[in-house]
């Protein structure tokens, strides 16, 4: 009973001071800040150090110091040395989550310790590096080490200290991350001066020396009472010891009682994420995450993407390389047409692992052949050639009746109504991340793997396939709305799926249904006028691929490839196409995919499958128009993330209206109708630039980027006259005499009752759930999961990081010396410290809100200042007046002030603070991971985005800053004083948030009722 009526009380004011024992604790812990500001400092000040280039980096060296011709903005833009210093965000993104697990099992103390441990390691490999693969596993240890600390160290501050304390204890992590990027820069400073040019081996090996004080400190801490209370009931008496030393009274039982009351409801949940990604679902959420992720690591869309480049690698002229790739069209489709004929009888497993074989050996053998008979220059001779054509070709069929269709067709059958659209938009969204992920990483793999490439994607087959015989169960001949059946009596998922027979009603349980009805022509149009949606993709695969090999294209848009291609015959045959921006155009439709399949589950669930079909087909068309008509990089870009916007709804909605509409014994092929609609427009796209590269006149890509309103228009059209699925209907708005009488018609008989009833009774499971999201990430927790989502990324967005890292760049950019920009960086990282110090000690008495939207005021008054100096009196080359460069000196110090008494220490702050126990630890590590998957965004893009934006890049930040600014103003109740284990009050009191908050009253009571019991 306690929490639930304290909960509608007053803020708690427990008793106790702040002891020394709690400030010295807090003090050993916030110094794991000092890893992540090290790491910053460091980085950005030794990658702008000559001898760490040219032993490195010779590219960039060589741009620096001997080519005059390069953008003062593009001297550092080089893809490995943005992976190298981006790698680090990745492996701390991946590892916040581990450390998720280890915190909550294990307490904060042994997380900080890990992180320690693991930076240290880090240093020492890195100091020692003598190859870039060195650094680079010294990078990724270093990203492990943060991972810990920056999930533990916030919770651990925030746990230990008294609410009213709790800001400025809290900000000793960003204080501590200040000092790190202070410390590293005054070291590089001193570092750079050593001339036998070894100092980079200083700055980098000195990591050792936060890790160490971490993790010999940690040794000494005490545990928070939280986490001993949360791990083991017994540790009750051991907790409140740690609390009355903590506090310095011995009267702590409020406190005590309400750790212990929120303990107990976190025990509801026996792993955080197990709320999030319910049990019962498991096995359908792995497989729509494996299956696409896998169907990406064949290779396959890469290899289509870049067939024609990829035989101009090889050796074959342009027009034969674009031919090869129609061949190897027509291979793809005329497979998937088998797989529509044969998948119902032989099942999914069967194709599956035969064409894994298949794929598997074609590519060791192409691998091979590059390997023995292809150099870095020149190309194989004719019979060679073909021999690797014949042989894509054999994978190109193995993929078409294996992994092309039945990747598509698994997903879409086996979810439940309830999260069926929600389950699809997983699937979309997993497979638009490695589609760009390996269109992103391909030309650069393929320049440094060589003929390894085929090695490596033939490796991931071989796991996939034993994956599907391992724990892929077939599906053929199930009815869609009992597919529960199959995962009951496999021998691995059975141990996982719940018991749903009260909610379906016993017939679930009985053998394989057979509904009355045949297949009607009225399903094969419906079917084949949706299945058209995979033509979206498909074009898009084949025509991108194709155009990017234009010549014309290339000189128009990419002129640097283009040189590279024609006129460097020095460069490497595997590299001449390696360009982020090329890179990037073809990837950025991938991007708008992904984001579109999220926001195309809601609109296929609450408008009908329909509906989202249409938008997809129009979309795609306005995509079409205008990358035909493009006069620029940009206009292209936004035509590819309109096509992507397309594909996205396309890809999400279609397979779902397959299976929806096709009667279940003849659900796999009728499913498999998007596979091949998606060969058939690769085939087309193919063919078409095999034309249009002929056109003499040089705008062949137009017809061929323009094309893309064909396959548009049927869709959109088709999709006016398609009715929508009985699931849907029923599911939507109850409407049952229409969704039997659509029913009857498809089924082509009146004796429909079996299966619409079992349709009813899904729906009726689905109607519990009023949006599948929330039953993943639940209402009662919407406002903080929205933090700790919002306060990272707009923590990144600031740019905050990236102007640390790049401080030395950037300052050589506006015409400083080396020694100069890096004692630049040195001040502004002091003005940085001073700023958190003063956030500090105000923190607690003016609260969050006050400085966030303070600091946001001053950092974008900085930003549009510095944007409007660079764009004024910086050019391409030469560099700034001293007095300009020293007045941006000025200004990015204001800027660092302004962040830091704002989103350095709140960014941090907040998210820590907002969360009840049972999420904490989930909550932070999302917190921490998005923190990173920004960073490594903004930091993988900076260089490029300097090259490119130039002084625009400040007023694209700025931009930001005020959106945030706002975003603060609005939704960010403040929190300052409020005990952290009552921290729901202020969402309940929030004028936006109160309307979303589930109340807690009953449950808090019923476990308060429990504790005491």
């Amino acid at each position: 009973m306690a929490v639930g009526l304290a909960m509608e009380g007053k803020n708690a004011n427990y008793n106790g001071r702040t002891t020394p024992f709690v400030i010295l604790s807090c003090a050993i812990a916030a110094m794991g800040g000092l890893l992540f500001g090290y790491e910053i400092g460091i980085s950005g000040g030794v990658t702008s150090m000559e001898p760490f280039l040219k032993k490195f980096f010779p590219e960039v060296y060589r741009k620096m110091k001997e080519d005059s011709t390069i953008s003062n903005y593009c001297k550092f833009d080089s893809q490995l040395l943005t992976a190298f210093t981006s790698l680090l965000y990745i492996t701390g993104l991946v590892t916040s989550f581990f450390a998720s697990s280890v915190t909550r099992a294990f307490g904060r103390r042994l997380s900080i310790f890990a992180g320690g441990a693991a930076f240290l390691a880090g240093g020492v490999v890195g100091g020692a590096a003598v190859n870039v693969y060195m650094l680079i596993l010294g990078r990724v240890l270093l990203g492990i080490g943060i991972g810990f600390a920056n999930q533990s160290v916030p919770l651990y501050l925030s746990e230990m200290a008294p609410a009213r304390y709790r800001g400025a204890i809290n900000n000793g992590f960003s204080l501590s991350i200040a000092i790190g990027v202070l410390f590293a820069n005054v070291l590089n400073f001193s570092t750079e001066k050593i001339k036998a040019g070894w100092g980079w081996r200083v700055s980098l090996a000195m990591a050792v020396v936060p890790a160490s004080i971490l993790t010999l400190g940690t040794i000494f801490l005490p545990d928070t009472p939280n986490s001993l209370i949360q791990r083991n009931n017994n540790n009750r008496e051991k907790a409140k010891l740690t609390l009355q030393r903590i506090r310095g009274t011995t009267d702590v039982e409020e406190e005590l009682q309400d750790l212990i009351t929120a303990s107990t409801i976190s025990k509801t949940v026996d792993h955080p994420f197990q709320k999030i990604f319910q049990r019962k679902y498991r096995p359908q959420l792995v497989m729509s995450i494996a299956i696409p992720f896998f169907q990406q690591m064949t290779g396959i869309n890469v290899v289509s993407f870049y067939e024609p480049v990829l035989f101009r690698t090889i050796g074959l002229d342009e027009s034969a390389s674009l031919l090869t790739a129609v061949v190897t069209g027509l291979v793809s489709a005329f497979s998937t047409i088998i797989a529509m004929i044969v998948v119902d009888r032989v099942g999914r497993r069967a194709l599956f692992m035969i064409g894994g074989v298949q794929m598997f050996i074609t590519q060791m053998l192409v691998g091979g052949i590059l390997a023995a008979k292809l150099g870095d220059h020149g190309g194989l001779d004719k019979g060679y050639a073909y021999l690797v054509l014949v042989l894509i070709s054999i994978y190109a069929a193995g993929f078409g009746w294996s992994w092309g269709p039945v990747g598509w067709l698994i997903p879409s059958e086996i979810f439940q109504l309830e999260i069926r659209s929600a389950g699809q938009s997983i699937t979309v969204a997993v497979s638009f991340l490695f589609i760009f992920a390996v269109a992103q990483a391909f030309s650069s793999m393929l320049c440094h793997l060589k003929s390894g490439i085929f090695f490596f994607f033939g490796g991931w087959v071989a796991v996939m396939t034993g994956f599907v015989y391992l724990l892929l169960p077939e599906t053929k001949n199930m009815p869609i709305e009992k597919m529960e059946k199959v995962w009951k009596e496999h021998w691995f998922w059975k141990r996982f799926v719940a018991d749903r027979k009260e909610e379906i009603g016993l017939a679930m349980e009985a053998k394989i249904t057979h509904y009355n009805g045949r297949m009607t022509p009225y399903v094969i149009f419906s079917c084949a006028m949706a299945a058209m949606g995979g033509l979206l993709f498909g074009y898009e695969i084949g025509i991108s691929g194709g155009v990017t090999s234009m010549e014309p294209f290339l000189k128009k848009f990419f002129p640097e490839v283009y040189k590279k291609m024609k006129e460097d015959s020095t460069i490497s045959n595997y590299c001449r196409f390696d360009s982020q921006l090329l890179t990037t155009f073809t990837s950025s439709l991938y991007i708008a995919g992904l984001v579109t399949s999220l926001f195309a589950s809601s609109v296929t669930r609450a408008f009908g499958r329909r509906l989202s079909i249409f938008a997809g087909g129009a979309a795609f068309l306005a995509g079409g128009a205008l990358g035909g008509a493009a006069v620029n990089v940009y206009m292209l870009i936004l035509g590819r993330v309109l096509l992507g916007i397309g594909v996205g709804f396309a890809n999400q909605s279609v397979p779902l209206y397959l299976s929806e509409m096709a009667p279940a014994r003849y659900r796999g092929a009728i499913s498999n109708g998007f596979s091949l609609s998606i060969g058939i427009g690769s085939l087309l796209a193919n063919l078409l630039n095999f034309g249009t590269e002929k056109i003499k006149a040089g705008w062949g890509w137009r017809v061929s980027l323009a094309m893309a309103v064909v396959p548009a228009s049927i869709l959109a059209l088709g999709a006016i006259f398609l009715p929508e699925t009985p699931n849907s209907l029923i599911q939507r708005n109850n409407n049952l005499e229409k969704a039997k009488l659509t029913l009857q018609r498809i089924r082509g008989t009146t004796d429909v009752d079996q299966e619409f009833d079992d349709l009813i009774t899904a729906s009726t499971i689905s109607k519990t759930i009023d949006h599948p999201f929330q039953k993943i990430f639940q209402r009662k927790y919407r406002p903080q999961l929205v933090m700790s989502i919002a306060i990272p990324f707009f923590q990144q967005v600031t740019g905050i990081n990236v102007v640390a890292f790049y401080e030395p760049v950037l300052f050589r950019i506006i015409g400083l010396g080396e020694s100069a920009s890096l004692m630049s960086a040195v001040v502004t990282g002091l003005v940085g410290t001073f700023s958190t110090i003063i956030a500090m000690i105000i923190v607690d008495r003016v609260g969050r809100r006050a400085l966030f939207i303070v600091g946001g005021v001053q950092m974008f008054v900085a930003q549009m200042m510095v944007g409007g100096i660079l764009a004024a009196e910086l050019g391409d080359h030469g560099g700034l007046s001293k007095t300009y460069a020293y007045l941006v000196l000025v200004l990015v110090s204001i800027y660092a002030a302004g962040f830091g008494w704002s989103w350095g220490p709140l960014g941090w702050l907040v998210p820590s603070e907002i969360f009840q126990l049972e999420i904490r630890s989930a909550g932070q590590s999302i917190t921490v991971a998005v923190g990173f998957l920004f960073t490594f965004v903004v930091a993988q893009t900076f260089s490029s985005m300097i090259c490119h934006l130039k002084s625009g890049i400040f007023f694209f930040f700025g931009g930001w800053v005020a959106v945030m600014t706002g975003f603060v103003y609005l939704l960010l109740p403040e929190t300052k004083n409020m005990p952290i284990e009552k921290m729901e009050k202020v969402w309940k009191e929030h004028w936006f948030w109160k309307k979303i908050v589930a109340d807690r009253k009953e449950e808090s009571n019923a476990d308060g009722s429990a504790a005491t019991q």
